[in-house]
């Protein structure tokens, strides 16, 4: 019995820290299919403002870790101008400092 109740209450602790789809609509959830995301990194891009028509952007472009979009993003970079600057061989914090000196990375490059 107390192997029953045991194991019962780990389970209900395990399903209530896994992450949900709960807080996102059906064409959410839909969209953020559509593009790969499963339900973790969905809910760690929306808390960081991240749609899935931003994120599909960025896979375009072939960069698909949640850090990276962020962090670009929050520099107020579109996916192109970050697949730009980074085939440029920029880090972040160059192309911020580039950008803001009205550089391009195929100036840079120059």
């Amino acid at each position: 019995m107390k192997n029953t109740i045991a194991t019962l209450l780990i389970a209900l602790l395990i399903s209530g820290c896994a992450a949900t789809w709960d807080n996102m609509s059906e064409e959410t959830i839909g969209e953020w299919k559509a593009n790969g995301v499963d339900v973790e990194t969905a809910n760690y891009l929306t808390e960081n403002r991240v749609t899935p028509e931003q994120y599909a952007e960025w896979k375009a472009v072939k960069i698909t870790d949640p850090e990276m979009i962020i962090e670009w993003s929050e520099a107020k970079f579109s996916a192109s101008e970050a697949r730009a600057w980074m085939d440029g061989g920029f880090e972040l914090d160059d192309a911020i400092d580039n950008r803001s000196e009205g550089l391009s990375p195929t100036a840079e490059k120059q």
